[in-house]
């Protein structure tokens, strides 16, 4: 991809902002509950609630094997914590302060949401009308 373009390419695993050890480690907080959050991917964290936003995985096969979305989601909503700026931003969006990425988590998986079905999705999509270019 030219260096030119506003496109990241790199994978999580790779991402120079952000240790991917740790967050392994901080990804393990994530904890959503059944009875509250519809299904939710367990490789993507992308609620699954329509096959045109996220495909069904199938019965019995690992999210790993056909998640369309690995590592992505919740990465950026790691990355966004991480990136001072935009988690003050995000903060005063969802009235809500975040002392440590533990607290971050548990805000994450809160079962008061809305339109949503997650907190994930509700700071991921904020994020991309905030942050991205509208180029549509």
């Amino acid at each position: 991809m030219p260096a030119d373009t506003n496109e990241h390419t790199h994978l999580a695993n790779r991402c120079p902002g952000v240790n991917f050890s740790q967050y392994v480690m901080w990804k393990k907080n994530i904890r959503y509950k059944s009875d509250v959050h519809s299904p939710v991917c367990s490789c993507c964290h992308v609620p699954q609630i329509d096959n045109n936003l996220h495909k069904w995985i199938s019965p019995g096969k690992p999210a790993t094997s056909e998640c369309p979305y690995p590592d992505r989601t919740l990465f950026l909503a790691y990355a966004v914590y991480h990136h001072t700026p935009a988690r003050q931003a995000a903060e005063a969006k969802f009235k809500s302060i975040w002392p440590s990425d533990v607290e971050f988590a548990r805000w994450l998986c809160d079962v008061r949401v809305e339109k949503s079905k997650t907190n994930t999705m509700r700071l991921i999509l904020w994020f991309m009308e905030e942050y991205l270019p509208r180029s549509w």
